[in-house]
């Protein structure tokens, strides 16, 4: 009696070992699933930002072939190598950088030329870089709530995309990018850099050049210039 007890458990026991089994695996797979969409979906989300914003500026946009290979470059050293980076150039003489989700990266031309210094263009990359590889955008996105109407979106064809909403959450998402971790991506930035001294010492002397002109008429758009400044001043390099 006992013994046939033992096999009605044993039997009883196997289905439900074995849909735990099955739901363990169910889960692991939609994780790993849920990771393929997100790197899916900042793609497309990046590319749909990135041709309306081109749209609207037009001529004034050029690829630069060679600050993209630069930017591949300094990509080697990070987590995300795997993304296709590249800089576009936007010729004002208002210096700005922008940066969208899935790699794309705008510089304009006032502040490439305000990058005189040694390490300081290498600095803009890398601190824009590190915005990507940190998924900085994707965040901005949404906790601004843009990211769920950016999706339906591209659940449409794209002759059937609201292209006025579009226009207005890539308007959005520009204006708030100072909300991104500029800090973060600063101190991370720099330690992607051949000499992280160097560029610490480079980068503080171009934000103390935006400081000087920029932060006193925008200081809610700049990201914090001070504040910036004064963490890389406390930055402990290794040695």
């Amino acid at each position: 009696m006992r013994k046939i007890r033992l096999v009605l458990s044993v039997a009883l026991l196997l289905p439900l070992l074995a849909v735990s089994q099955a739901q363990a695996a169910n889960a692991i797979v939609k994780y790993f699933s849920r990771l393929l969409d997100e790197s899916r979906a900042e793609i497309e989300v990046g590319r749909l930002l990135e041709e309306q914003f081109i749209r609207e500026l037009g001529e004034v946009i050029k690829p630069s072939d060679e600050l993209s290979a630069k930017i591949k470059k300094i990509a080697e050293n990070t987590s995300r190598p795997e993304v296709n980076y590249r800089v576009f150039v936007i010729d004002s003489d208002v210096a700005d950088e922008l940066v969208f989700p899935g790699g794309a990266l705008f510089l304009t031309t006032g502040l490439l030329s305000a990058s005189v210094e040694e390490f300081q263009l290498d600095f803009i990359l890398s601190r824009n870089l590190m915005h990507m590889v940190l998924r900085h955008p994707m965040k901005l996105l949404k906790s601004e709530g843009l990211y769920a109407g950016l999706l339906n979106q591209l659940k449409l064809a794209p002759d059937y995309r609201d292209q006025t909403k579009i226009r207005e959450m890539t308007r959005d998402y520009l204006r708030n990018q100072a909300k991104m971790d500029h800090k973060k991506a600063d101190l991370q930035g720099i330690l992607l850099l051949d000499s992280p001294e160097k560029g610490r010492k480079a980068a503080i002397a171009l934000l103390q050049k935006f400081t000087g002109y920029i932060w006193p008429a925008l200081p809610m758009d700049t990201g914090n210039l001070p504040g910036r400044i004064d963490a890389l001043e406390k930055l402990k390099l290794p040695e």
